[in-house]
């Protein structure tokens, strides 16, 4: 067990929250912080802290924000505890986290990233996979803090290694879900029903986590409720093009699948992403 060290979630969005309640429940040492007071209002569990507190008393804390950039803005302007270990659960840019890991090394502070897949339910159920820029053994204290969130974690040794794989995990998943959302209404133009499109899909070679998952559940039911915005899916693609154009390797899909992420109108940046399907006739064309 962890001898009442304490820690600490930055971010209490719809990912932070269902951590922070899965690790309140096992009755550890733990607070939250979150820039939108209205969420701790309505979340009375919540013990919290400001953030600077957070930074000073936490031995370990967890960032469930937006991008690193935050974690990079908040850890320039606290006094942090020395030997503490900051675990960055967002999905940004892997020379991003190198610059915070040397930053907060002349701090006598170790970070790592540990990108998170699984949205608002696996958060919720402890089912998250987490990709981490660290050695198994640098985690070792907290090895129970990160079963109790995840059921898949993958340790790729170098800081920066976590964020790099998500974003390349991302680039696939939205470049799937793009494709399914066009090849739906190509098939719905050809008086193919969309539920026998996906019905079949799931018993053939076409078949992905976007047919088996994110249709049958979140689209073909008409609620249109992935829990993450269309601005984080083009602030995912963004990052990913971003990134691939430092490397050598082609890179015509990943700036493809942005670029058709792009038309969407800004209008719709805070509706849920699988809304997509819906608005792909109106904002796609030839």
């Amino acid at each position: 067990m962890l001898n009442n060290q304490i820690i600490s979630l930055v971010g209490l969005g719809k990912m932070g929250l269902g951590i922070y309640n899965r690790l309140y429940n096992e009755n550890l040492n733990i607070y939250g912080y979150d820039i939108n007071h209205d969420i701790i209002k309505n979340n009375t569990h919540v013990n919290f802290l400001e953030i600077d507190k957070i930074l000073e008393l936490s031995d370990l804390v967890l960032f469930a924000v937006p991008s690193n950039d935050e974690v990079f803005n908040i850890v320039k302007k606290n006094t942090i505890k020395k030997n503490s270990i900051f675990l960055d659960l967002t999905t940004s840019m892997p020379d991003q986290s190198i610059k915070i890991k040397n930053h907060l090394y002349n701090k006598n502070v170790k970070y790592f990233d540990a990108a998170m897949s699984g949205g608002a339910n696996g958060a919720k159920n402890g089912t998250l996979t987490l990709m981490v820029g660290a050695k198994e053994s640098e985690l070792s204290e907290y090895k129970f803090v990160l079963n109790l969130i995840s059921n898949n974690i993958f340790f790729y040794g170098l800081v920066g290694s976590g964020h790099a794989m998500k974003l390349l995990h991302n680039s696939v998943c939205h470049g799937i879900f793009l494709m399914m959302c066009e090849i739906g209404q190509l098939g719905d133009e050809m008086g193919i029903n969309l539920n026998d499109l996906i019905e079949t899909f799931n018993v053939s070679n076409a078949r992905s986590f976007i047919s088996e998952n994110r249709f049958p559940n979140h689209i073909l039911t008409n609620k249109f409720d992935g829990n993450s915005y269309l601005k984080n899916l083009k602030k995912d693609l963004s990052m990913v093009e971003k990134l691939s154009n430092k490397n050598s390797s082609s890179n015509h899909y990943i700036k493809l699948t942005n670029k058709l992420l792009k038309k969407f109108d800004k209008n719709f940046d805070n509706h849920d992403f699988t809304e997509i399907y819906k608005l792909w006739q109106g904002k796609i064309k030839k």
